[in-house]
């Protein structure tokens, strides 16, 4: 019995002994940030930083139905190949990163807190490097897309970007989804 209680107070006294570090750590709230996004295919070259990738992402808002949106972007041919680098970066540390786009069979994924050959231990800044090769099917002509509102309803737009999306998550899984549009001739 005096043993199950000696070993009860050692616990209390190893959980309570947390810096005050742990504990402002355990309250982040704070969502990863992106620095630049940079997109290059053969002479194009376009570096969109932070204050505009978020807007591109909440802030592009149709005014009436069918109407054409136009983003700063590269174009890449059918079957070609472009380069993305993206600077992310968090105030305690990184979890994981993902680049997807499903339409072209496209992934990528980095685990931090497991990492492979080259990466990091759970880094508070990570460049991301992809060289992303656009299939010869893509779709290059303009399709319609519902943009929907936050009361539920939608209008439709006509579009010819197509948005891949990385998902950057911190070690207390704050989450922020940065696009990136590309247009494909």
């Amino acid at each position: 019995m005096k043993r199950i209680l000696y070993i009860l107070i050692v616990a209390v006294a190893i959980v309570s002994c947390q810096s005050s570090e742990d504990i402002s750590n355990g309250f982040d709230h704070q969502v990863p940030d992106c620095k630049t996004v940079t997109l290059v295919s053969g002479a194009q070259t376009k570096v969109i930083d932070d204050a505009n990738v978020t807007k591109y992402y909440w802030c592009f808002i149709p005014q009436v139905n069918l109407e054409t949106i136009s983003l700063p972007t590269i174009s890449v041919a059918k079957g070609g190949t472009f380069s993305i680098s993206v600077v992310v970066s968090d105030n305690v540390s990184l979890r994981s990163l993902t680049l997807a786009y499903s339409p072209w069979l496209y992934s990528k994924y980095i685990n931090f807190a497991n990492p492979e050959a080259g990466i990091p231990l759970t880094p508070q800044s990570y460049t991301l490097n992809a060289e992303i090769a656009v299939p010869a099917t893509a779709i290059s002509s303009s399709w319609l897309e519902n943009y929907y509102f936050n009361d539920g309803q939608f209008m439709k737009i006509s579009t010819v970007y197509h948005k891949l999306e990385l998902t950057v998550t911190d070690t207390n899984m704050n989450k922020r989804i940065i696009p990136i549009f590309v247009k494909v001739e």
